[in-house]
């Protein structure tokens, strides 16, 4: 078994017992069900949705969400043996991310080849990022008809030029859930990127954006877009 097959079969198990212990079997059950039908996510699968299966938390146990995934990152954390720091900034992702830093220190620079994006790349990146989020978050069938509606109100092709309209698309189609879905874009556009993401409340994806291409333009200004061995 591989670090990162041991690391998705410890989850599942954290969120086995974290779920059991709060409320119980038939409950857990019943949002693994949710889960497939619903999202089309196995088991298998959570570790690399955890953006969706956050969605569905909130949906599916309303208030008490933040409460389940803190239990999940504690079991998590305990049987890695750390102390659980609670930080009501982060999602199930968030605490996730950070622990698999903890557990996967960054490789020595000399042995790193990375060719990063450009600016040019950006209006290509944040639209895959706005597609594959969707798709997560509903699944490919009714993702289809999301982008269906979401295009009547502003083309894709001329995202990230309008947001404001693209804000009130998402609200149509998610409702209450429509920040979490910013805030996901956002982290897979940060993610294609190569950017650190530090998803901070209440902030709207055009922040996020704006921020993004000021870093983009840091890093080209001060040479940072090829990093090889040869440096």
């Amino acid at each position: 078994m591989t670090a990162q097959q041991e690391f998705s079969t410890v989850l599942l198990e954290s969120m086995d017992g974290a779920i059991k212990s709060l409320l119980s079997e038939e409950v857990f059950q019943s949002f693994l069900s949710n889960l497939k039908e619903k999202r089309s996510i196995s088991p298998d699968d959570i570790p690399n949705e955890l953006p969706t299966v956050s969605i569905v938390l909130q949906k599916y146990f309303g208030p008490s969400a933040g409460t389940i995934e803190r239990a999940i990152v504690q079991r998590l954390c305990s049987k890695y043996g750390f102390e659980f720091q609670r930080n009501d900034d982060l999602q199930l992702e968030g605490y996730i991310r950070n622990l698999r830093t903890k557990l996967s220190p960054a490789p020595p620079l000399e042995s790193t080849n990375v060719n990063l994006p450009l600016r040019d790349d950006f209006d290509r990146l944040f639209l895959e990022s706005v597609k594959e989020t969707i798709e997560e978050a509903l699944g490919k069938d009714r993702a289809k008809l999301a982008f269906h509606f979401l295009e009547q109100e502003v083309p894709f092709n001329k995202l990230p030029r309008h947001l404001p309209t693209f804000y009130s698309a998402l609200r149509n189609n998610f409702g209450k859930n429509s920040g979490r879905v910013e805030t996901a874009i956002a982290r897979k556009l940060y993610q294609k990127l190569s950017l650190e993401f530090t998803e901070t409340p209440n902030t709207e994806l055009g922040k996020y954006v704006e921020t993004a291409l000021v870093k983009l333009s840091q890093r080209e200004q001060l040479g940072f877009v090829n990093i090889s061995s040869t440096i």
